[in-house]
């Protein structure tokens, strides 16, 4: 018994119309419903209000004003410092020499001498007492005087 070979366009042929077949029922829009699922939902509605979270604000200025008389300046971010209050301490200091007054050892400390002359617009305060020293580096702003650093260090 011998076959006949089908030929290459049969073949192609064959898998097209099988293919379509496949496909044809999951593109077609129109027919029956039956046996389809009608069911729809419909989306959750709500009647709350959307929550919204408030973001506090500082009474701090955005920038530190300072003050004329570059002592004042010192003295006044040191008593800040002292009675915790970092709200105070940024109207007269940038925010890295507050960060790093803050990790001065607790106790003591007094103005030593004098600050410097501010000669360049630019002065330095030293604190000292048993815990250490808190240097206070100023810088001339306009016509005021503002903290641009502090350093704490052991004795």
């Amino acid at each position: 018994m011998t076959f006949a070979r089908p030929s290459t366009r049969a073949v192609a042929a064959t898998l097209i119309a099988a293919a379509i077949g496949l496909l044809a029922p999951a593109c077609s829009s129109g027919g029956s419903d039956a046996g389809k699922d009608t069911t729809t939902t419909a989306a959750p509605t709500t009647t709350e209000a959307p929550t919204t979270t408030a973001v506090p604000t500082s009474a701090a200025p955005a920038a530190p004003v300072g003050l004329p008389d570059q002592e004042d300046v010192a003295q006044k971010l040191y008593d800040a410092w002292k009675a915790d209050d970092k709200v105070t301490a940024a109207t007269v200091a940038d925010p890295a020499a507050i960060d790093n007054i803050w990790q001065a050892a607790p106790g003591d400390y007094s103005l030593y001498n004098a600050c410097s002359t501010g000669e360049f617009d630019t002065s330095g305060c030293l604190f000292r007492g048993g815990p250490g020293t808190i240097q206070i580096d100023l810088e001339k702003r306009g016509d005021n005087w503002v903290v641009a650093g502090a350093f704490w260090s052991a004795p």
